[in-house]
């Protein structure tokens, strides 16, 4: 017989109780055992009755929310105090969630959502402590002696709707601790890796896929990961990821799965912004068994390809909603991110604009150092200022004191190195802080493409396409993919493969229509395969962008860096055959094109190894 009974709910599980059992049974037992009788003894005091154990955990049912508290609470005291002098890895400790309501009594079996919820807010419960729902909340306020901490409405698992949740704090209950402050840095916590597959002797892998996610993000200085002991602390725990964020103090949270079917295997990961549950990226990465390590590297070098850039981005877009009043250096390095990857001409000024600003701040700032060297070197790059202007140097200065304050910071040496190379032409020097970066952060698809373009340089074209083809893999969707196509147009060029130079410049092309860099390679190709009248195009659509460019401005431009052997008397001769002015003098008034008219017929090219 069915009936419906209106009280309060118990849930109780032991803490780490599968981890007691693995290190000592015997002992786990014998104290579990000892556990539960006290805790039924403590339940039948305050009225109750135990409806159901299930190994460490319990579900009772007592006759009001405030018996329900009380009986909560006793039965921590008591555990707290069996555990006090215990070494830590062995002290047996109650998760503990009430809620009250109406729900269904069958013979000794009770259902509905008030048990459910109560389930669920044990699972939430920290070790030691008390949750308790709204509706025990509204009973028991200002009737026991007990503070409570207002959690706000809580993703519980299975329900649509968020569940008002309390932590209760007191003398006999856990205290809480205080919220860690949000550090200054990105800051992320990599969970347990969930086991889908149903047969726990797959945990070990699952772990697996985690700590080497944990170990190589922890390599990128720029963000803050939380340790493997604390963010391992979540396992088996349906905690939602707003708590995750509160309790580590982290912005950002990695979760993933693993399964296996046969001898399939399939990752999944997804990065989610704690406060808002928003989903920033989501992969899967499919295998077979016996490919497993390298399923493993592969997984891990491109979960941190992928989540670096995403959290910069959510760093950058954060900085945007900031007040004005309260921006300081970092945020001003943020917003000048987000200005400088759109690479217009107006948002490189105001990317330098706010780095500059940023310094008069904080002159010993790295990050703000090697962006707005970035930003000085965009200008050459672009044409926008003569190869002689005092500003690019400047962008070396700033780019090599960059490296000397960056110390280990794979980000701040890739930027330096590559400013230092294509601005100092010290491209030795800049391949060297670049591989320093790389030594650091392995999976930095941005630090691999820029090696690619200052091994280009200097002549280097295998190991610039291999970096490059890796970088690809890496980060295959990145909005600036034309700097690998123009690194290794300039790779094959340097090599005299000016076919294969024209297809890579092609691709860059379709990607940026207005990159000047990929004009002018274009156009010397084109010269020295004598092919004049597609020549002549290139450097009309060249002029038509950066008008003052002529064989002597590019080859002071280009004689500054580009070291491979003859390189820039060949690009200057591919010039003149295409019809570039020698002088300034000599330039002809410059075309307008629509925007329609930059499209190019070359078809992709499709590997990096096999070239165009």
């Amino acid at each position: 017989m069915i009936e419906r009974r209106c009280a309060a709910i118990l849930a109780a599980d032991v803490v780490g109780y599968t981890a007691l059992m693995q290190a000592d049974e015997e002992w786990t037992f014998r104290r579990l055992t000892g556990a539960m009788e006290e805790a039924f003894a403590l339940v039948h005091a305050h009225g109750g009755e135990v409806v159901s154990r299930a190994g460490d955990g319990i579900l009772c049912v007592l006759p009001n929310s405030l018996a329900a508290l009380r009986a909560g609470l006793d039965m921590q005291l008591r555990m707290a105090e069996a555990a006090r002098g215990e070494q830590e890895d062995r002290r047996l400790l109650f998760r503990i969630g009430l809620n009250a309501g109406e729900f269904l009594v069958s013979g000794t079996d009770v259902f509905g959502s008030v048990v459910n919820v109560a389930a669920r807010l044990q699972n939430l419960a920290p070790p030691g402590g008390v949750l308790i729902s709204g509706a025990v909340h509204e009973a028991v306020r200002g009737v026991v002696a007990c503070g409570f901490e207002d959690l706000g409405g809580l993703e519980v698992r299975g329900l649509e709707q968020r569940v008002r949740c309390f932590r209760v704090i007191g003398d006999d209950c856990a205290k809480p601790r205080p919220h860690p402050p949000l550090p200054a840095r990105p800051s992320l916590a990599v969970l347990p890796f969930a086991n889908l597959s149903g047969n726990p002797e797959h945990d070990f892998f699952a772990d697996g896929i985690a700590e080497d996610v944990i170990n190589a993000l922890s390599q990128v200085r720029s963000f803050f990961v939380i340790a493997r002991s604390s963010s391992f602390t979540y396992r088996g725990r349906a905690v939602p990821v707003s708590q995750v964020g509160r309790e580590l103090g982290v912005r950002y949270v990695l979760e993933g799965t693993v399964r296996r079917a046969a001898d399939h295997l399939r990752i999944t990961g997804s990065l989610v912004e704690a406060e808002t549950g928003h989903q920033l990226w989501a992969g899967r990465f499919d295998g077979s068994i016996g490919e497993v390590f390298e399923l493993q590297d592969r997984v891990t070098e491109s979960v941190v390809a992928a989540i670096e850039p995403r959290l910069l981005f959510a760093e950058v877009e954060r900085a945007t909603r900031a007040p004005p009043e309260s921006i300081q250096a970092y945020d001003l390095f943020l917003r000048a991110t987000g200005h400088f990857y759109r690479m217009t001409r107006d948002d490189i000024e105001r990317a330098k604009e706010l780095t500059d600003r940023a310094l008069r701040l904080d002159p010993d700032s790295a990050r703000n150092l090697a962006l707005g060297a970035r930003c000085r070197l965009h200008r050459k790059v672009q044409g926008w200022v003569p190869p002689t202007h005092p500003s690019i140097a400047e962008g070396a200065r700033m780019g090599r004191r960059a490296a000397e304050l960056a110390k280990d910071d794979p980000e701040v040496l890739w930027m330096a190195g590559i400013t230092v190379a294509l601005a100092g032409g010290d491209v030795a020097g800049g391949v060297a802080l670049i591989d320093r970066s790389l030594r650091l952060n392995p999976n930095s698809a941005d630090a691999l493409t820029y090696s690619g373009m200052a091994r280009a340089y200097l002549g280097e074209a295998d190991v610039a396409l291999a970096h490059l083809e890796r970088a690809h893999r890496l980060s295959p969707l990145d909005a600036q993919t034309y700097n690998k196509f123009l690194a290794a147009a300039f790779a094959t060029f340097a090599a005299g493969r000016y076919e294969e130079s024209l297809g890579w410049s092609s691709r860059a092309l379709n990607e940026k229509a207005d990159y000047v860099p990929a004009w002018r390679i274009r156009a010397a190709c084109f010269g020295l395969l004598d092919r004049a009248e597609e020549g002549r195009e290139a450097v009309l659509r060249l002029l038509a962008l950066s008008p003052k460019e002529t064989q002597a401005s590019l080859r002071i431009y280009y004689g500054v860096s580009f070291k491979a052997a003859g390189a820039v008397d060949r690009l200057v001769a591919g010039l003149a055959r295409s019809g570039l002015p020698e002088a300034e003098s000599e330039r002809p008034p410059p075309p307008r094109w629509t925007r329609d008219e930059t499209n190019l017929p070359e078809a992709a090219v499709s590997s990096y190894r096999q070239g165009p």
